[in-house]
């Protein structure tokens, strides 16, 4: 015999089903906070982690002027030599930086016997891309601003053809033989020094640890 039908149905719940859907509610919420991470986070607050600068420096061979030995390279008679920076952002991603307007700086310094440290040389230059004032993480105040870092390495010229770090003086008289130290800065990043060795100069001290930043 059968039952009636009373015209009702049972909702059949599935086992479980509930926490799949809270798993899945979990896993979207780690993957946005991941995503937010890398594509945001990382590169807006912490890219100067990411980045390092490298100095690229050439000696301008001349028929006078004193020898200078750059690094290892051979000894080279030059009346000035051209200093580029290199940066590498390492994050696949572009990464935005705090920096003045004085995006890129070099200088040379000399060290005597004694181990001091006498500023020889310094010039800046600054970073047409740099957006002066910016509201981002890594941006300063109203003098300063932020700068957007392609992914890989970029190149920036410091010294132009006119105007090289001269290995004279004003009255053409060469610097004082020596082992000078140059380094580079971009975005506030230092680079690792480069020995530059004028008219046979040494060093018996030793390359110091790092250089002071240049004034201004």
């Amino acid at each position: 015999m059968t039952e009636p039908s009373t015209g009702q149905s049972t909702l059949v719940r599935t086992p479980g089903a509930g926490r799949v859907r809270r798993a899945i509610l979990a896993v979207v919420i780690v993957a946005g906070v991941i995503v937010f991470t890398v594509a945001w986070a990382l590169p807006n607050v912490a890219g100067s982690t990411f980045v390092q600068v490298r100095a690229v420096v050439t000696a301008r061979a001349a028929s006078s002027g004193p020898t200078v030995v750059i690094g290892g390279d051979p000894a080279l008679q030059a009346g000035g030599v051209d200093i580029s920076v290199e940066v590498d952002n390492h994050y696949p991603l572009a990464v935005v930086l705090g920096t003045s307007p004085t995006a890129f700086r070099a200088a040379a310094y000399l060290r005597d016997d004694t181990g001091k440290l006498t500023l020889a040389w310094q010039t800046g230059v600054g970073d047409a891309t740099v957006e002066e004032g910016s509201d981002s993480p890594a941006g300063g105040g109203p003098a300063d601003g932020a700068v957007v870092v392609p992914s890989g390495v970029t190149r920036h010229v410091i010294t132009d053809g006119s105007q090289p770090f001269r290995l004279v003086d004003a009255r053409g008289v060469a610097l004082s033989p020596g082992v000078y130290y140059l380094k580079v800065w971009a975005y506030g990043i230092g680079s690792p020094l480069v020995p530059m060795a004028l008219s046979g100069g040494t060093d018996p001290l030793g390359p110091p640890a790092d250089l002071p930043a240049p004034p201004g």
